[in-house]
């Protein structure tokens, strides 16, 4: 049984690393190609448009700080050029789905949580059966969600922000804390019967608190800073 789930933890493992590092090749090239269309763009832009017109619009243009203009938001300037390559093109529309494939996992993993609660409180282990399943699926969703956000925020850069950065290095290290947590969540028939462990439901809090902080650096990226001000 061990054996099996080392098998699969080094599949996941070797997926997640070659779509990551399948990456900067082809970024590089796009961006290569498109910086010089971005300016040309932005020049013609800014020539054309009055002071009053751009102080009417506050924050219209926005994308990552892997974009040519620095900025701290992502995915919403509209008048940023597509790449031209077959690749460029399949990389942005694949990272384009980041925003919905993270739902996913979030919502399986606050469920579970609240299984777990709801079990404890009632002393309900039943409660808790299902739970290895979710997490499986949150696990499968994170992987999924996680190199399409590196699809969609870019490799790397010396200008990108620190809420970027922390953004993408925890996302990254999601998808194998909710594997881990599929790995010690006990098997449906016993969890039915046996309250979780105490490592379990500490690990589970853990992932809590980073999942709703990494939502939160999400929304920071895509709203701009202090989106949740009262």
């Amino acid at each position: 049984m061990k054996t099996n789930i080392l098998k699969w933890l080094a599949v996941f493992g070797a997926l997640f690393v070659v779509s990551i590092a399948a990456l900067p090749a082809s970024a590089h090239k796009n961006h290569a190609q498109e910086s010089s269309a971005v300016a040309a763009s932005s020049a013609t832009s800014l020539s054309g448009a009055s002071d009053a017109a751009m102080s009417d619009m506050p924050g219209m243009e926005m994308s990552w700080p892997t974009a040519t203009d620095s900025g701290m938001s992502m995915g919403m300037d509209m008048n940023k050029p597509k790449p031209t390559t077959f690749v460029g093109r399949l990389i942005a529309w694949l990272g384009a789905w980041h925003p919905a494939l993270i739902h996913f996992p979030i919502a399986l993993t606050l469920v579970v949580a609240f299984l777990e609660l709801a079990g404890a409180v009632r002393k309900q282990p039943v409660y808790t059966a299902a739970n290895k399943i979710l997490l499986a699926l949150a696990a499968l969703g994170a992987f999924v969600a996680a190199p399409a956000g590196w699809m969609d925020a870019g490799w790397p850069t010396a200008q990108d922000e620190l809420v970027l950065t922390l953004h993408r290095w925890t996302g990254t290290a999601i998808p194998f804390l909710l594997l881990a947590l599929w790995y010690f969540k006990r098997p449906a028939e016993v969890a039915a019967t046996r309250p979780s462990s105490r490592g379990y439901e500490m690990l589970l809090a853990l992932a809590v608190v980073v999942i709703l902080t990494q939502a939160f650096m999400g929304g920071e990226i895509t709203h701009g800073a202090g989106h949740m001000n009262f």
